[in-house]
Formats: structure tokens, C-alpha cells, sequence
């Protein structure tokens, strides 16, 4: 019985001299895109943004990685961001993002898995600030819409066609709360985009975020009932001052004196 072949012996064999990474596997590409959401770090009112942990997946079908025919050992290999960069990829990013940045604890959060049939999936753990389309009319009583857009950054929708991966393309891994806000919704769109070069697919996500009102609430109260209380004991201050200034001066307790201290408490 022939021994079957091992992941190096695969994958040596696939990125042969003959394989090209400029090449696209076909046109177009379908390449499905799915979330999952590891934290909200902040929401800011002061910069309209906010920051968020996630992963990011890709999968798509590469005609040229099919391996079926080796008699593998494993029906799917895993390998680093190192084999990933040998490879094509569609050169997806977050287009609206401030800032984004792959992960790096202890080392690049990038995942990438090869099915015996040609299918790829790629993982990314990545941090992100993104833009809040910020509307305080109803604050702090409001809720605010955060957006993510995602798309191929070089390739057009005759080159790689973007879709959403279902049924679940966002997938919360936690209950999301923040001090001041709480994840109460999210929903996601998928359109295309039409640029000088031609016609983009664009992934958008929207995260609908409720502000925690009980500490604006308080806040606002206390001050008021403490300007209230004071003014109230001045007033009756100075209304006793001027009775017991035309009374004259005893020992023994009037009934006014227990009228006022009993306003006083």
C-alpha cells in the first residue's frame, strides 16, 4: 500500500515553478466573506469613531491548488502568513478604516487552510477604527450606527466578485457592553460601487450601538437637587432670622422654632 503524502510534499508540489501567484484562478473569482467579533473597545463622540477586534474570513476556489489526486494524508493543510504570501489573494481591505492593523501576539494573526478540492480559507485577527455616523438630537437617550466597508482593493467585479458568506456573515463571540454604550444591533448590505476603473463589490457592515443613559441621568439630577436644597435652606434661613429678631430672647423652645427646624430637616 503506497504511503500517503505529507503536508510538505503537498504543498511543494502545488507551488511548483509553475504556479503563478499573479495569476487570477478564474474570472471572476467568487471569494465569500464572513465576521466574527471579538470586542468593542470604544466608542467616541469626540473623534465620530470607534475601535473593534475581529476576525476576518475569506474563502475562495483555486482550480491550481487542487490536490485531491496526491492521496493526501489530510483532507485540509494549515499553514502561516509565509505560504499565504507564495499564494494569489484577492487583496481585500477595510476601506473606510482610520486605522487597521493584523494582530501580532506572539506572532501574525493570520491563518490560512488548503481543502484537497482548491478551496482556501484565510483568517485574519485584526484591530480596527472605523467611522460613527454620529446624530446626538435624542442624546442621552440615542443610539448611534457605526460602519465597516470591505472590498478588493485591486480587482474589479470582472476580476473577483465579493459576497457575503451565509447564513451567519457577523457572528458576535460575546455579549458586546461598553461603560456608555451597549451592541444591540447589526445588519449588513452588499452593493456595488462604481469607481473610474469599473465596478467594485463593497461589504458593508452596521453596527447600531445604544447609549447607557443611568449615569447621565444621575449626574444631571444630583447637581439639581443639591442647587434645590440649598436654596430652600438659605430661604428659611433667612425667613427665621427675621421672626426671632422681633421675639424676644427665652429659654424654652417656641413652637416657630419647631416649625423651622422641621422645614430645615
Amino acid at each position: 500500500m503506497d504511503s500517503c503524502a505529507n503536508d510538505t510534499e503537498i504543498i511543494n508540489a502545488l507551488l511548483k515553478d509553475s504556479y503563478n501567484k499573479h495569476y487570477i484562478p478564474s474570472h471572476p473569482t467568487h471569494v465569500r466573506v464572513d465576521m466574527w467579533v471579538q470586542e468593542v473597545t470604544s466608542v467616541s463622540e469626540l473623534t465620530q469613531d470607534f475601535e473593534i477586534d475581529l476576525y476576518i474570513n475569506e474563502f475562495w476556489e483555486d482550480p491550481a491548488l487542487v490536490y485531491e489526486d496526491m492521496n493526501p494524508c489530510k483532507r485540509n493543510i494549515s499553514f502561516d502568513d509565509k505560504v499565504l504570501q507564495r499564494l494569489w489573494i484577492p487583496n481585500t481591505c477595510f476601506i473606510n478604516s482610520k486605522n487597521a492593523a493584523i494582530h501580532e501576539s506572539p506572532f501574525r494573526n493570520v491563518f490560512l487552510m488548503v481543502f484537497s478540492n482548491g478551496t482556501l480559507w484565510t483568517n485574519y485577527r485584526m484591530k480596527l477604527t472605523g467611522p460613527c455616523d454620529m446624530k446626538l438630537k435624542r442624546f442621552p437617550f440615542d443610539k448611534q450606527k457605526c460602519y465597516l466597508t470591505f472590498e478588493s482593493f485591486n480587482y474589479n467585479t470582472g476580476e473577483v466578485r465579493m459576497s457575503w458568506n451565509q447564513p451567519y456573515p457577523v457572528i458576535l463571540l460575546k455579549r458586546i457592553e461598553l461603560p456608555d454604550f451597549k451592541l444591540v444591533n447589526f445588519s449588513v448590505i452588499a452593493v456595488e460601487q462604481m469607481y473610474p476603473a469599473g465596478w467594485w463589490d463593497e461589504l458593508t457592515v452596521a453596527f447600531v450601538f445604544q447609549r447607557r443613559y443611568g449615569w447621565y441621568v444621575l449626574q444631571g439630577a444630583i447637581p439639581a437637587r443639591t442647587m434645590l436644597g440649598v436654596n430652600s435652606l438659605l430661604a428659611m434661613t433667612f425667613q427665621f432670622g427675621n421672626i426671632i429678631r422681633n421675639l424676644p430672647r427665652v429659654s424654652y423652645v417656641k413652637a416657630i422654632d419647631v416649625w423651622m427646624l422641621s422645614g430645615m430637616l
